[in-house]
C-alpha cells in the first residue's frame, strides 16, 4: 500500500492546478465534461470492476477545498501509477519545470 499524502501537508507544496491538468493530459487522462465549473474532471482506465477510474480537481487553486481535493487526486495517483505520493508530487513539478523550460 502506498503512503497516502495528507491535505495539511500541501501547505509546504505549490502544486498549482494547471501543472497537474498538464501532468494528467501528458499521462493520457481525458478531461470529461462536468456541469460545474468549479471542478474539472478526468478518467483513465478502469478500476477492478470495470468501473472508470475518475480523478476531480478544483477549478481554481483558491477555493476552501481545493488542498483535499488535491490531496484526493495526488493519492489516486499514486495508487494507480503504484508510487509514493512524493514521487508523484516532483513529477508534476518536473513538468512545470519543463513547460516554463519550454515557453521561454
Amino acid at each position: 500500500m502506498t503512503q497516502q499524502i495528507q491535505q495539511y501537508e500541501f501547505s509546504t507544496h505549490s502544486l498549482q492546478i494547471s501543472d497537474i491538468v498538464l501532468y494528467l493530459h501528458e499521462k493520457g487522462w481525458q478531461q470529461i465534461a462536468h456541469p460545474s465549473q468549479r471542478i474539472l474532471v478526468f478518467q483513465d482506465g478502469t478500476d477492478d470492476i470495470g468501473n472508470p477510474i475518475q480523478l476531480v480537481l478544483p477549478s481554481h487553486n483558491s477555493f476552501e477545498d481545493s488542498p483535499r481535493l488535491i490531496a484526493k487526486a495526488i493519492n489516486l495517483l499514486a495508487a494507480v501509477q503504484e508510487k509514493s505520493s512524493q514521487e508523484i508530487i516532483e513529477s508534476i513539478a518536473q513538468v512545470h519545470t519543463s513547460s516554463v523550460t519550454k515557453s521561454e
